[in-house]
């Protein structure tokens, strides 16, 4: 009769290590397994991953802020070489890759008050807005077309509905920490891209970077920080278009030379926003453009690079703006951004009356000389004031 098996009694097996053989052969594996790690480490080990940011909680004017930080572990893959400059740039005319001309720009939203000076990334924006916004302050809308390749942009700051809807007259991707409830609604109805560090849910493109100006330690209000890096590692990932449709057209024309015929003296330009707003713009003839002073004739400077930005054009369009009824008493304001109205060309040093339209909000800016024919700016870097049309704007 056979015995039953015990279940419960353990099974004794025979000791490997009472033979010889099997210890020399475990001994090879072993060297060779920690051999052939040691090469994957040498070959594969990142040695330059994003850096660590100290992160701080803080309140904007309108939301709380969040951060729920980036995955740090990511690394950007090797720079590429030198693209060809076989296109030119919709934004400004210079030469850029034809691939980058199709990309869907970022307009990202930008604080303007002396509390945030220096900003960084403003000398490699191809256009910058400056608006009202409340207090008689105003609020800076920065556009690139490089959107993949931005250097350190802030510090970022809550958008407006009229700066999302300037955005939406690019089809960019807005950009913003936060936002006011009319610009919750704008974003909404007009389907405008938007990436919020504050209510958005695509927060890690962010960074909170408080010593983002060597020897400054910044408020966390004004800390936020996008860099292409984040960009890069991100925005594939993310659910909407990065390029534009292939028939898609701003009708921005551009000319070496942008000087306006017979137009007026203007080496100096001083723009009236409010009462306690004034923006100044100096002509370099050496340079062909034009540099940007504020707050008590104070230099406006990249902190990135320490360079004043150049800009070629100035637009200064003048609209209708109104305090905003919003029953919060909050004081914002209405932007009218859609119609007609009148403004100024500057270039070359001179100046000369124009008018500017827009059809609807899906619609881009139009810009037109007095006379009906379509502005040509020069090639180069363009500031637009929208001013309010009893603030007055000055040339000499």
């Amino acid at each position: 009769m056979k015995q039953k098996k015990n279940l419960m009694q353990p099974v004794v097996k025979d000791n490997p290590w009472k033979h010889p053989v099997l210890l020399v052969l475990l001994a090879i594996v072993c060297i060779s397994l920690v051999a052939v790690s040691a090469i994957g480490l040498y070959d594969f080990q990142p040695d330059d991953r994003l850096a660590d940011v100290v992160t701080d909680g803080q309140d904007d004017d309108d939301d709380d802020w969040v951060d729920e930080g980036a995955d740090d572990d990511w690394v950007d893959p090797a720079p590429t070489p030198e693209p060809v400059l076989d296109s030119f740039s919709p934004l400004t005319g210079l030469p850029m890759n034809e691939a980058m001309t199709r990309n869907r720009p970022l307009a990202i939203s930008l604080s303007n008050v002396p509390e945030a000076m220096p900003m960084n990334g403003v000398s490699d924006a191809d256009i910058i807005y400056e608006v009202l916004v409340e207090g008689g302050l105003t609020r800076m809308l920065a556009i690139y077309q490089n959107s993949m390749y931005v250097p350190k942009v802030g510090s970022i700051r809550s958008g407006r509905h009229y700066t999302a809807d300037i955005a939406h007259s690019y089809n960019a991707i807005f950009i913003t920490a936060g936002g006011s409830p009319q610009a919750y609604r704008e974003i909404r109805a007009e389907g405008v891209t938007h990436l919020d560090e504050v209510g958005g849910t695509r927060r890690e493109i962010f960074q909170r970077d408080r010593n983002r100006v060597d020897g400054r330690r910044f408020e966390s209000l004004h800390s936020v920080v996008i860099t292409g890096d984040r960009i890069r590692r991100w925005f594939p990932e993310y659910d909407f278009d990065l390029q534009q449709d292939d028939d898609y057209d701003l009708g921005l024309i551009f000319v070496e030379d942008g000087t306006p015929e017979r137009g007026s003296k203007a080496d100096t330009v001083v723009v009236r926003f409010s009462a306690g707003k004034t923006t100044t713009f100096t002509y370099s003839s050496s340079e062909g453009a034009y540099h940007m002073r504020q707050f008590n004739n104070v230099d406006f400077v990249d902190a990135n690079n320490n360079k004043k930005p150049a800009f070629t054009n100035l637009l200064i369009l003048r609209t209708r703006v109104t305090a905003l009824d919003d029953g919060e008493d909050s004081g914002r304001r209405n932007v009218v951004t859609v119609g007609e109205g009148e403004g100024y060309f500057v270039n070359g040093g001179r100046s000369v009356e124009i008018n500017w339209s827009r059809r609807d909000k899906d619609s881009p800016f139009v810009y037109t000389l007095k006379d009906g024919s379509v502005l040509e700016l020069g090639v180069g870097r363009t500031y637009i004031s929208i001013v309010p049309t009893n603030m007055e704007t000055t040339f000499s």
